[in-house]
């Protein structure tokens, strides 16, 4: 790697909190802010600059810094937050005075195209800050959440469709094609069934997914999209929402529809690089685009990526080990029979075992380079002369046990024990940008996947900048020293690592297995998940 080995995984405490810094708070200071960087506006500003030769020469202004303003107002919509705000702010984003409403909101929508301009902003910050300290992006925190869209499913099935829905309400006195809206899921039981997915086998949560997924769907004319769900067809005007389909109580139908909001953030900072996607991409599908954007954002790969279950699957350990990054993802069972088994070559936490005495061995060093992945091992207790010699194991013989970073080092179980804390990003975005939409009060009535991109990626830049004007990371010069970090998990990740050490002397995974080591009378040839229990349930009495 680049960097070190391993960053220390340090918090910067009280980096991504503006509580204490009034002067970073408020729309009119975020535009100052930005503008006060001219590093970063000018590309912004000329990318964002819209207007076309053939048109009539708009009015002055910046309309990059009135989305700006509009995100920091923390306002949903566009109409209360043009109401409230004042001449002050409009000058100081370059307008003469305040622009009519509608103006505002084309403006504003028109932005859309480029919303990835501010991405591209936010990165060079980001690359700025990790010159003044190589910590920032070392460990990266990977989480997505629901976010809802404003868009509602209406009923649509034709008089030639065979609708259930039709034959229950005939001689209702309804007429044909009355609208009827299904129950929306709130959002919290759709993240709850998510969660409950991600404990299970990925094979089942891909079915689950694929059984509550629309059928069949049409655009049609108008820009909306039809829907084909359990027989019955509906209609909705965001064709880019993922739509997932639920039974409620006597089997009625009820759906959440909306997209997937991904984050990663820096285990140093709390700084976030955000995604919006449809929610009928499986999050552990979206992992492998929101990995890219902060290896494109920050010009560097990330050490490690922490995750939860639902990016523990196969594909998601191989692309990040290949790109020489140590995922640390909690295991995930699999459609065989959920347990981890113990190997010849390795055991269950992905310690090689040696080839020459089938005793335990310690990691030394990994490498992506070459034919590809591989992993290099000391044997703890040489026994025989080829056991002085170093052994080599390729990643790919099993992706997701395999890892760059070792099971059994404490830094492993530091970053994991830590992840929990990260996933309130969320809650503070919705807060802060209100990104990320859970509830009717913070959605917005704009429908359209890319405004919800839109308003995460302007997010994006403001929080950046925040965190480097707080830092003082804004300048060009690197500072000479660093800011102290605190590691408020590492005696968690410490007692973990010692448990699992317990543990691994409990099973059998300590000493000695295998072919070789029943050669030399070291141990049984047959490894400790294969071998029959030692408790066994007492015999059922003699029937009379």
């Amino acid at each position: 790697m680049s960097r070190l080995r391993y960053q220390s995984p340090d918090r910067l405490l009280g980096a991504a909190s503006f509580t204490n810094a009034p002067e970073l708070r408020g729309s009119l200071n975020t535009v100052r802010l930005v503008k006060s960087q001219k590093w970063v506006w000018d590309a912004l500003r000329e990318a964002c600059d819209l207007e076309s030769g053939y048109s009539r020469k708009r009015e002055p202004g910046h309309w990059e810094l009135a989305a700006v303003a509009f995100i920091a107002s923390k306002h949903v919509d566009i109409l209360p937050w043009w109401d409230e705000s004042s001449a002050e702010l409009w000058q100081e984003c370059g307008f003469t005075g305040k622009p009519p409403y509608m103006r505002v909101w084309r403006r504003l929508r028109e932005l859309e195209k480029v919303c990835d301009e501010f991405l591209n902003a936010a990165s060079l910050v980001i690359q700025r800050c990790q010159k003044h300290d190589s910590r920032v992006l070392a460990h990266v925190h990977f989480d997505f959440t629901e976010d809802e869209t404003n868009a509602a499913l209406v009923h649509d099935c034709r008089k030639s469709d065979n609708c259930s829905y039709r034959k229950a309400t005939k001689g209702n006195g309804r007429r044909w094609g009355y609208t009827k809206r299904p129950e929306r899921v709130s959002t919290k039981i759709a993240r709850a069934k998510r969660h409950e997915l991600a404990e299970t086998d990925p094979d089942t949560a891909e079915d689950w997914e694929k059984a509550h997924a629309p059928q069949k769907s049409k655009m049609l004319s108008d820009g909306t999209k039809r829907v084909r769900i359990n027989g019955c067809w509906y209609r909705t005007r965001d064709p880019e929402a993922g739509i997932r389909a639920y039974t409620g109580p006597r089997g009625c139908k009820r759906f959440w529809h909306g997209y997937y909001a991904g984050k990663a953030v820096d285990h140093f900072t709390g700084g976030v690089i955000p995604s919006v996607d449809s929610a009928s991409i499986q999050e552990s599908h979206l992992f492998i685009g929101l990995y890219d954007r902060v290896r494109e954002m920050s010009a560097e790969r990330p050490e490690t990526a922490i995750a939860d279950r639902g990016m523990s699957v196969a594909s998601c350990f191989e692309y990040a080990t290949k790109n020489g990054t140590a995922p640390i993802f909690p295991w995930r069972k699999t459609s065989k029979d959920g347990r981890r088994h113990d190997h010849e070559r390795y055991d269950r936490h992905g310690i090689k075992r040696c080839k020459h005495c089938g005793g335990d061995m310690e990691q030394v060093r990994f490498s992506e380079k070459g034919s590809g992945p591989r992993l290099w091992f000391r044997c703890m207790n040489p026994a025989t002369p080829g056991c002085e010699r170093e052994q080599t194991i390729a990643c790919k013989e099993d992706w997701r046990t395999l890892l760059p970073l070792a099971r059994t080092e404490a830094l492993y179980h530091e970053l994991r024990e830590s992840h929990r804390s990260y996933e309130g990003a969320h809650d503070y975005w919705r807060d802060r940008y209100r990104c990320g939409a859970d509830t009717f009060a913070i959605r917005p009535k704009v429908v359209s996947l890319d405004w919800h991109r839109l308003r995460a990626n302007v997010a994006c830049l403001i929080d950046w900048l925040r965190i480097a004007a707080k830092a003082g990371w804004l300048g060009a010069k690197p500072s000479k020293d660093e800011h102290p970090g605190d590691r408020a998990f590492m005696e968690a990740g410490e007692e973990a690592a010692a448990n699992l050490a317990a543990a691994r002397i409990r099973l059998g995974l300590a000493g000695a297995y295998g072919k070789a080591a029943a050669a030399l009378g070291f141990g049984n040839a047959t490894p400790p998940s294969e071998r029959e229990r030692r408790w066994q349930p007492p015999p059922l009495p003699a029937s009379p």
